[in-house]
């Protein structure tokens, strides 16, 4: 998604460039809350200044990957907010709200735990998940990105008499061990790893599993 973004960015300001996707992708692996989940930060006073603090990152992937001066580099970066936050550039697996559905019939609450920008619960609303979600917990809010302890026990705080939880992710070192190291189950899903003790290639397969069926 980021380095698609910035992509979308470049094609759009600029047609006709011949930046790719591979040029981009290296300068998106470092520099972003999560890539210092041990690092704690204070949490944010304004989604503007969450976004602000990322602009470096983007003008360093516009100037280096793209191979821009420093003013248009600088430019293009102010772009990406409202291209990543754009409701059309998301888009929801077709299983995600049958499975969802599935569990809330059968008891479960569900609950969003994640690393990501300070506007997610609009996003989450904007693709239709809100009448599921229970209570969205954001790193880019509480200062704390998976796998750090602190992000699983703000959300732990909040269910004190809740008899079973899970984890659900698709990643294997924020979600599942993650959770793990808090002593819940997980299962990581649209992903493999040969350490991962409970995988689902689809959600449909998920009921089965956290109902003990699988």
């Amino acid at each position: 998604m980021w380095s698609g973004t910035l992509l979308e960015i470049l094609n759009r300001e600029l047609p006709g460039q011949t930046t790719t996707i591979e040029d981009i992708r290296p300068y998106m692996r470092t520099g972003f809350p999560w890539h210092s989940h041990d690092q704690p930060h204070n949490p944010i006073k304004s989604a503007d200044e969450w976004w602000e603090s990322l602009l470096p990152l983007f003008e360093r992937a516009f100037r280096e990957g793209a191979q821009l001066d420093a003013g248009e580099a600088r430019r293009l970066a102010r772009h990406v907010r409202a291209g990543y936050v754009n409701p059309d550039a998301w888009e929801l697996f077709a299983d995600t709200l049958p499975c969802l559905e599935t569990l809330r019939m059968q008891g479960w609450r569900h609950l969003i735990l994640s690393n990501h920008v300070p506007e997610l619960p609009a996003i989450v609303k904007a693709l239709g998940l809100a009448p599921f979600i229970a209570q969205v917990f954001n790193s880019a809010q509480t200062g704390f990105e998976k796998p750090h302890p602190e992000a699983f026990r703000s959300v732990l705080a909040t269910i004190p008499h809740a008899t079973e939880i899970w984890m659900v992710g698709d990643n294997f070192s924020a979600d599942v061990m993650g959770a793990e190291a808090m002593g819940l189950p997980a299962v990581l899903v649209r992903s493999q790893h040969p350490d991962a003790v409970r995988c689902c290639e689809t959600l449909m397969e998920l009921p089965a599993v956290l109902n003990g069926l699988s």
